[in-house]
């Protein structure tokens, strides 16, 4: 049969398969499910099966890192906004700008951690993501 038959001529079935490793999907699957929120993460991370898993382990701490942080983010926006928000005239409405552009910040990040686990790929943050690395080493 020539290499470049899709199909073989004989019964019609498909001469290439993709082999799909359901473990490689899982993982994936599992990884991207743990930036949903807090609750996933620390599931995988208690659950020995899945705490020996570099990859979902990795995920599920930069998960809990990337809640963490953000927190904190929109605590500080949050005090930046009560700060901005007594100057005269257009203070309140930088508070509220300044908020938005925080907000759209993190659901774009959180987004691009999402996508990027259900990819495969293991992207790690500036500053959140050798931490966690660290973190999956320990554990």
């Amino acid at each position: 049969m020539p290499e470049i038959s899709a199909f073989c001529p004989a019964c019609g079935r498909g001469v290439v398969t993709e082999d799909i490793d359901t473990k490689n999907v899982r993982d994936r699957i599992l990884g991207a499910s743990s930036y949903f929120a807090l609750l996933p993460a620390a599931v995988f991370l208690t659950v020995p099966a899945l705490k020996r898993n570099h990859f979902i382990c990795f995920h599920a701490w930069q998960a809990v890192l990337f809640t963490v942080s953000t927190v904190l983010v929109a605590l500080f926006f949050r005090l930046l906004f009560m700060a901005v928000s007594l100057l005269p005239a257009i203070g309140y409405l930088l508070g509220w700008l300044s908020i938005g552009i925080a907000g759209l910040g993190i659901v774009m990040l959180w987004i691009v951690l999402v996508v990027k686990a259900a990819q495969g790929d293991s992207f790690e943050l500036p500053f959140l993501g050798p931490l966690a690395t660290t973190l999956t080493v320990r554990t």
